[in-house]
């Protein structure tokens, strides 16, 4: 079985954010509202914390529902020939 490129990503989009909000990213977040605890690399820690936490909420189920409305037209498809 095949695996979908866009189920991967979207599973690697979640990993990511999982591995950033364990690792206590959340904390990190204030620099958005310019509130600078930790210094440079806390900001950059935030920064990513928060891309990611976009990538989660907006990307990851766009390119889960891209791959399962792909795979389900492939059958389709593939069933009518």
């Amino acid at each position: 079985m095949m695996r979908h490129p866009y189920v991967i990503a979207a599973l690697g989009i979640g990993a990511l954010f999982l591995a950033l909000h364990l690792g206590g990213g959340r904390e990190s977040v204030g620099v958005l509202s310019g509130t600078v605890v930790g210094g440079p690399w806390s900001m950059g820690f935030g920064v990513l914390y928060a891309l990611s936490w976009f990538g989660a909420v907006l990307a990851a189920p766009v390119l889960l529902l891209a791959g399962l409305a792909d795979v389900l037209l492939g059958r389709v498809l593939h069933a009518r020939r």
